[in-house]
């Protein structure tokens, strides 16, 4: 894409990981002999859609991580900065923001715990962010999905109407600066980065996702994705 400059990868990882309990961070566990955080880089920092990427993780981290990049990515010369997260996911996206490269047209936004988004997936997004200046990848919902009230469930959702979102999510710089910066303003917090931008009262453009874009939240997740990694499924 010839006409596409000035992209960002923002690579969230300051979570504690409380879901997935051990002696490390799940985004430094072990995955088939890589940890996570480096298979959920990999496919930017192989991509000529991807000019820059900024790793956001716990302050007492940036040190290991820097070491552990410089380790996996020692012939690859993309620039990169590893900076602190903030409290909640939402604080180390907007400091990371703050902190892409004067020019920054476009961004890509990914949890450091998903390893398996592919280049045709990059591609497709950033075919769409061009035209619609907001994209996320999506998966077909397959169960039956209800709301509760307390102990009981009160309410079946309509299926066809609803999607499951992944990431790596992809906007125009500016509009999703803007995003959050009105969120900030407001006080408004969500866990999904498209839903500051419908906030801001735009809409959001989708594409079809495979259910392989797995994110790594608990020892179920790090069990399929081994079993992703030895069947070659990937």
């Amino acid at each position: 894409m010839d006409f596409l400059n000035n992209t960002t990868a923002i690579i969230t990882a300051a979570g504690r990981g409380t879901r997935l309990p051990g002696n490390s961070k799940k985004q430094f566990r072990d995955l088939a002999g890589i940890p996570i955080i480096i298979r959920s880089m990999e496919p930017f920092m192989a991509s000529e859609l991807i000019d820059n990427l900024i790793i956001t993780v716990p302050e007492q981290d940036i040190g290991k991580t820097e070491a552990i990049i410089q380790q996996w990515f020692e012939s690859i010369s993309k620039p990169y900065l590893v900076i602190a997260g903030g409290l909640e996911r939402q604080d180390s996206v907007f400091a990371a923001l703050q902190a892409c490269p004067e020019g920054t047209e476009y961004v890509a936004i990914h949890d450091g715990v998903r390893p398996f988004v592919s280049q045709e997936l990059l591609e497709l997004l950033f075919a769409a962010v061009i035209i619609d200046k907001a994209v996320i990848p999506a998966g077909k919902i397959k169960h039956t999905v209800m709301q509760i009230e307390g102990d009981y469930a009160v309410n079946t959702l309509p299926r066809q109407q609803l999607i499951n979102v992944f990431t790596p999510q992809v906007f125009a710089y500016a509009l999703i600066l803007e995003a959050y910066q009105l969120a900030g303003n407001e006080n408004f917090y969500s866990t999904d980065d498209a839903s500051l931008v419908q906030h801001l009262g735009m809409p959001i453009r989708y594409i079809w996702d495979n259910d392989f874009n797995l994110k790594i939240t608990d020892e179920t997740d790090l069990f399929f994705a081994r079993q992703l990694i030895e069947k070659k499924k990937l």
